[in-house]
């Protein structure tokens, strides 16, 4: 099961306050890949593609 605020942490949108974590259309609060990781790579495994 996958726990649906454990990326929320690594979100830039809601370090900065942009963000209550209840957004339905968040793809990073549903992704099963570690979302502090993409973000240091600046790739994100499940799309397979940069981040810009």
């Amino acid at each position: 099961m996958i726990n649906e605020e454990a990326n929320c942490k690594y979100c830039e949108e809601y370090s900065s306050g942009n963000c209550d974590k209840m957004a339905d259309d968040c793809i990073c609060r549903k992704c099963v890949r570690n979302l502090g990781q993409c973000l240091t790579i600046r790739y994100c495994r499940e799309t397979e593609s940069t981040l810009s």
